[in-house]
């Protein structure tokens, strides 16, 4: 079963995220260097894949460290420390370092007062109203001026993820926790399939903020379920199959969640890469510092003299050692920090 062989075997889930942060800054390069439309297989783009991805597996190793965790209390402390400390890092990087450089390099308006508003509201993991997405002028006439971080939003989304966790392991026992995320997932896929059958207008944007949100529901219930799912190739197989399906008949956006979450999850176990991300995960640096090195690369005409290949490696070029700091400096320190109380009960413990 999935749940004994992920316990028992090493499992390339970083290499994954890692792969899918990469696809996210891949998928932005259409938009961000003006070329046109990005790819978009079985009627999703390419990005949104990605972030499906994303969802999948974060409710599955959510889900997880909510089961393990032995309050609510310390669950939530470590869901803050896992992203708000690179998180306001990273505003702050782009607010008062990237923003005014590229300003200073380009000749274009930076405003320290809208710096500063930006650097604040972003604080916000992205919260609709709020979060302000650029500094005015210092992205003019580029392909998108607006923003300089647009994959924030997501955050506030998996925050309310996370919220969404911690409340029903809190609410009710086992069985019904299984029964009351299954409930939310099929009540939710429902919704989501009245859409892409075609009886109800989508909503603009559709997959926000349900689509991502499915997919991490669906994340969950294989971890929930785990002890009650085969993992082997023929299942693997059958989930991929189920995913080109839906994706083939137009149902990607609200039938593929599950399947998709459970070959991702599956196939962990299968690739020789467990050592990716083993000691420095930069998937979150990655994925949050993308937009912002596609922009200075962009504000500097990088994509107005290469194709969208050589802007997407270049960025990617850009955005490592960004992400390599924030996981040794800012995230890892983080998630190592713990109350002070907690450390003297731990030291009483060993004494």
């Amino acid at each position: 079963m999935l749940g004994t062989q992920f316990a028992e075997r090493k499992n390339s889930l970083n290499a994954i995220r890692l792969l899918l942060a990469a696809t996210v800054i891949l998928s932005h390069t259409w938009w961000l260097g003006g070329y046109g439309p990005e790819p978009d297989p079985g009627d999703v783009k390419l990005g949104s894949w990605a972030v499906l991805g994303f969802f999948g597996i974060s409710g599955f190793l959510i889900t997880r460290s909510r089961a393990k965790a032995s309050s609510v209390g310390r669950y939530f402390r470590a869901r803050f420390l896992r992203i708000f400390p690179g998180l306001a890092v990273c505003a702050a990087a782009v607010a008062f370092l990237i923003a005014p450089v590229t300003a200073l390099l380009t000749g274009r308006h930076y405003s320290l007062s809208d710096a500063a508003i930006y650097f604040v509201t972003n604080l916000s993991a992205g919260t609709p109203s709020i979060a302000v997405g650029g500094i005015p002028g210092s992205l003019e006439g580029l392909p998108d001026p607006r923003l300089w971080n647009g994959p924030l939003w997501t955050l506030f989304w998996e925050i309310v993820c996370y919220v969404l966790i911690g409340l029903v392991f809190w609410l009710f026992r086992t069985h019904f926790t299984r029964l009351a995320m299954a409930a939310l997932f099929v009540l939710a896929s429902a919704a989501a399939v009245t859409v892409d059958a075609g009886w109800v207008a989508a909503p603009t944007p559709y997959d926000w903020p349900l689509i991502p949100v499915l997919s991490f529901l669906a994340g969950s219930l294989v971890y929930l379920f785990q002890d009650s799912i085969p993992a082997n190739r023929t299942t693997l197989l059958v989930a991929g199959g189920l995913v080109i399906l839906t994706s083939s008949m137009g149902f990607a956006s609200s039938l593929a969640h599950l399947p998709l979450s459970f070959f991702l999850v599956s196939v962990s176990l299968y690739l020789p890469l467990s050592r990716v991300g083993s000691r420095f995960d930069i998937s979150y640096g990655v994925y949050i510092y993308g937009w912002p090195a596609q922009q200075f690369l962009a504000s500097l005409g990088v994509h107005a003299i290469a194709p969208p290949l050589v802007f997407a490696g270049a960025s990617l070029m850009l955005v490592a050692p960004l992400a390599w700091l924030s996981c040794r400096y800012v995230e890892q320190p983080a998630q190592r920090w713990q109350p002070a109380r907690v450390t003297q009960r731990r030291v009483e413990e060993l004494a």
